[in-house]
């Protein structure tokens, strides 16, 4: 069984059965069935047509033989999930985690994707042997990790995720788990931690509170999370860690948020979340996530990777028929989800009142992984055609641009001056679809495009945002940028002068070309 296979799946569930020969009730069927060949080899001699009527019966008969204890609609033998379970109440501190039990574990996290089985297991109390085996068993992180990756797809009902967070004692245990470094059951942790906030649909649920209040209570837990992500070369460790603390934050903040007013005196979100290790590590994981195939490919042949990892080669630099511009450098090839993941964190810290006063220290390395979004959307293909997926970041990156009062970086306003750039050509060109064309003459990708306003307006939000840059910065040094861009841009502002915002900009630039000139 593949280590980190323990997702929920359909896929998932079709390839364990077809994979699971251990149960043993098929194998007694298989000779109960067998002692019944030779009568039914003599009636089928005494008549060779047998009525229908009867024929149904028997097969439906041998059916129910075969399947014997298995599980709802399931072939899985319920004996066999529930005596391996017990099985680990007899492990021992010292003792090691035999071949055969590890094949029966793994076997049951296979099942574990099935409703029904996770059903078994909730009514045969077997979390409580789990629970054991993680505070009392053997120590071994494979063990670990298998009973955690269990535990995962059971709390994909909800009942599980109620049981784990109503016992303290259980929480803690799992939050202690967080000091260990193994990769592969901490992979496994961090998708528990989020199947677990999934089932938060308000604040409210106890489950949630619960939650809330042992993360808080237990000392480092959001530096132990903060601590994965900064320390760890596993990418795949890196993604599940980002969800799991997107998931993490999201739900701890609609508790505190709809418990404000209540009696449970909650510890305040920002003491337990904002501290240097989550915030940096949210930083470093998702610049190294975000790293171009080169780079990947050096760790690759460095050894940082796992073997099996399938790394894109590098590529030279692409063109863009839409737009006929060049991709910028070596591509970036990364999950979307993760972009959204990093904003989604982002937002919710920068948004803190008792983070504006931190800021400063965070700034530098927030607007650096900014710049490296605008970097990817500069790609082909992932900023035009103008998206649902593409305003969703753009409308963050305004937004968390803002809680930072407009960081000036060199690098993100020259990236996000090109991205306008882009959008200003694209608008110029635009053509839309030609009513009187026909269907043959119409372009495919002008169909797929968004309406113009759209452009328009997702264009003056950049244009604004680089106005509001260029009032904040000390030092906006535009030379290096490109006359044709930064002539448009400034036409751009001239043209919105009656703008507040765009005349101080045009001030400022002003300013500062008066000031080189005079220092010439």
């Amino acid at each position: 069984m593949p280590k980190e296979n323990a997702e929920p799946s359909a896929s998932g569930l079709a390839v364990t059965a077809k994979q699971n020969d251990a149960p043993p009730a098929e194998n007694a069927n298989h000779k109960e069935s067998d002692a019944s060949a030779p009568a039914s080899a003599s009636a089928s001699s005494a008549s060779t047509t047998p009525p229908p009527a009867q024929d149904d019966a028997e097969e439906a008969e041998l059916l129910e033989r075969m399947r014997g204890d298995a599980v709802g609609s399931t072939m899985f033998s319920s004996r066999f999930i529930l005596k391996t379970v017990m099985k680990l109440v007899e492990l021992q501190p010292e003792s090691s985690l035999d071949q055969q039990l590890e094949d029966d574990l793994c076997k049951v996290w296979d099942m574990s994707v099935s409703p029904e089985v996770v059903t078994l297991l909730l009514e045969n109390q077997a979390i409580d042997p789990i629970m054991y085996s993680l505070l009392a068993g053997c120590e071994d992180v494979r063990l670990y990790e298998i009973l955690i990756g269990l535990l995962g797809n059971m709390c994909a009902q909800v009942e599980c995720a109620e049981l784990l967070t109503c016992n303290h004692g259980t929480m803690e245990t799992l939050f202690k788990l967080t000091n260990c470094m193994d990769t592969a059951m901490l992979i496994q942790l961090m998708r528990l931690f989020q199947y677990i906030m999934a089932h938060v649909l308000s604040g409210k649920e106890q489950f949630a509170v619960d939650w809330y209040i042992c993360f808080a209570a237990f000392e480092n837990s959001a530096q132990n999370l903060g601590k994965i992500l900064q320390q760890s070369v596993s990418d795949e460790l890196l993604v599940a860690a980002l969800k799991a603390t997107n998931a993490v934050l999201a739900s701890c903040a609609l508790v505190e948020e709809e418990n404000a007013k209540s009696t449970l005196n909650l510890k305040p979100f920002a003491k337990v979340f904002l501290v240097p290790e989550l915030c940096d590590g949210v930083n470093s994981a998702f610049l190294r996530l975000m790293r171009d195939d080169q780079a990947k490919l050096a760790d690759e042949e460095a050894g940082e990777e796992n073997e099996d990892a399938e790394v894109p080669a590098a590529q030279d630099s692409d063109e863009d028929a839409d737009v006929g511009y060049d991709s910028c450098g070596p591509k970036i090839t990364c999950d979307v989800e993760i972009i959204q993941t990093y904003l989604n964190i982002c937002t919710i810290l920068v948004q803190l009142p008792e983070a504006q006063a931190s800021m400063d220290v965070y700034a530098t390395s927030i607007v650096s992984c900014l710049a490296r979004i605008l970097q990817f959307l500069q790609q082909p293909l992932q900023l035009i055609p103008l998206g649902e997926r593409q305003e969703e970041y753009l409308e963050d990156l305004a937004h968390i641009w803002s809680r930072l009062k407009y960081f000036y970086h060199k690098e993100a306003f020259s990236n996000l001056l090109e991205l306008w750039y882009r959008l200003k050509q694209h608008i110029d060109n635009y053509t839309g679809s030609d009513p009187e064309a026909n269907d043959f003459e119409e372009d495919e990708e002008e169909e797929d495009d968004a309406p113009k306003e759209q452009y328009v307006e997702n264009a003056f939000k950049l244009l604004r945002l680089l106005a509001c840059m260029v009032i904040k910065a000390e030092n906006s040094d535009l030379q290096e940028i490109g006359d044709e861009k930064v002539q448009l841009f400034v036409s751009a502002l001239k043209a919105g002068k009656e703008d507040a915002i765009f005349s101080r900009a045009l001030e400022c630039l002003n300013d500062k070309v008066a000031k080189e000139s005079g220092q010439a």
